[in-house]
């Protein structure tokens, strides 16, 4: 748990030793004095220090609160500062010191907000009505039955198509050459003359015989 803050008038003596300070406050609250203009603002800052240019000779620091002659446009004015007021204090070295029961409303960190979903439709009643049911797709139409085999599909047309091969000339046959004429060998014929004869069972004529006819 955090500490708690330290009494407001020792530690606002404490912070003037060190230099400058800040002083905090809330000008509406009851028992303080400032000028008209700054009255019903919610935070007003007052600057102290005990080594300005101009000194505050009047600046005195008790139990009930702060009370000193401050310059407002360059017009002097007699403050009373209750420690009621005063919320926070800080230092010229940057310390800030804060006493969070004193923060005026406006000043007083307010909680994020909760982003939730977007509730269900309700009826009057109270009661969850059921988000509509998405229609139904309708069904494929069925495809259509392939055609019977009994029916006849027309043929597709086939166009001539000329030929790029070249045409030879046309071949004339060869008429086959006469078979040479066989004289048949009649019995009656002599056989040639020589040494030797084709007859069978002939004999060999001796050179010397001759047949004269």
């Amino acid at each position: 748990m955090p500490a708690d803050p330290p009494p407001k008038p020792a530690h606002l003596r404490s912070l003037l030793d060190r230099g400058n300070v800040f002083l905090h406050l809330d000008p509406r609250a009851p028992g303080v004095k400032v000028p008209a203009w700054h009255a019903s603002k919610p935070q007003l800052v007052l600057q102290l220090g005990l080594h300005f240019a101009i000194p505050i000779p009047d600046l005195v620091i008790d139990d009930v609160g702060v009370r000193c002659t401050l310059s407002f446009n360059r017009s002097p004015f007699l403050c009373d500062l209750p420690w009621s007021a005063v919320f926070a204090m800080v230092a010229e070295d940057g310390a800030v010191t804060v006493w969070p029961t004193e923060l005026p409303p406006e000043l007083v960190p307010q909680p994020a907000p909760v982003r939730r979903a977007a509730p269900s439709s309700r009826t009057a009643r109270g009661k969850v009505v059921d988000a509509p049911k998405p229609a139904a797709e309708p069904a494929p139409e069925p495809a259509p039955a392939p055609a019977a085999a009994s029916e006849e599909r027309p043929r597709p047309r086939i166009s001539a198509v000329p030929s790029k091969k070249q045409r030879l000339a046309p071949v004339t046959p060869i008429k086959p050459a006469p078979a040479p004429k066989v004289e048949e060998e009649r019995p009656d014929d002599p056989p040639p003359e020589g040494p030797s004869s084709d007859r069978k069972g002939a004999r060999e004529r001796p050179a010397w015989l001759r047949v004269v006819k």
